[in-house]
């Protein structure tokens, strides 16, 4: 009886550490999908290249999302372009210089990273007129500070038709380690390569 009480309380104790390497291995990521929204995709055509814009961000900040974005893409056989090396500041683009390098850079797409809530600071889009591709062009001073202020923030990514300048797919995310942008950067590519090729749009 004993005996067997043991191999009971052994059992129980494997399963317990079990149950608690799963819980462990799923509170890796830093970020969270709330809601995804993506157009029916024409079967068979996939984007081939995909320009990477990093909105609402200073530019040290920018430039390492966006390159951080493009590596993890490239190691996944996506390929892809950093706006920052056509586009010195993002923030204060006129429409033709976004256009422009989209088309220099020969991108068939245009995957945008933006901030829409950090902390208890949020941007609203009520009344205001989206620039191309959901740039900051016109948003009337809604630029929110650096994310490495705040722990907890949103994001928004959108994927844009380059030819139609369409919105084809988008995710709300949240994260609670903002202050660590390369981890988030890194966990944001392993979502965006697994939504997007899932829905068929690589």
């Amino acid at each position: 009886m004993k005996r067997h009480s043991l191999r009971s309380t052994a059992t129980l104790l494997m399963l317990c550490l079990f149950s608690l390497s799963l819980l462990l291995l799923s509170g890796c990521a830093s970020i969270k999908v709330i809601e995804a929204w993506n157009k029916p995709q024409v079967p068979g055509h996939r984007y081939q290249k995909l320009m990477i814009v990093g909105i609402g961000h200073d530019e040290s900040i920018r430039a390492m999302v966006e390159n951080i974005l493009v590596d993890e893409l490239r190691k996944n056989g996506v390929t892809a372009v950093a706006s920052h090396t056509l586009v010195k500041e993002i923030d204060s683009a006129k429409r033709e210089d976004i256009v422009a390098a989209v088309r220099t850079s020969g991108a068939d797409a245009v995957l945008t990273i933006r901030p829409i809530a950090k902390g208890n600071t949020s941007v609203t889009q009520d009344g205001q007129s989206w620039g191309v591709y959901g740039t900051a062009t016109n948003l009337g001073g809604s630029i929110l500070p650096g994310a490495r202020t705040y722990e907890d923030a949103v994001l928004q990514t959108n994927l844009f038709d380059s030819a139609t300048q369409e919105l084809v797919w988008s995710a709300t995310i949240s994260t609670y380690d903002a202050e660590r942008p390369a981890r988030v950067s890194r966990d944001l590519a392993g979502v965006i390569l697994k939504d997007l090729r899932q829905d068929g749009f690589l």
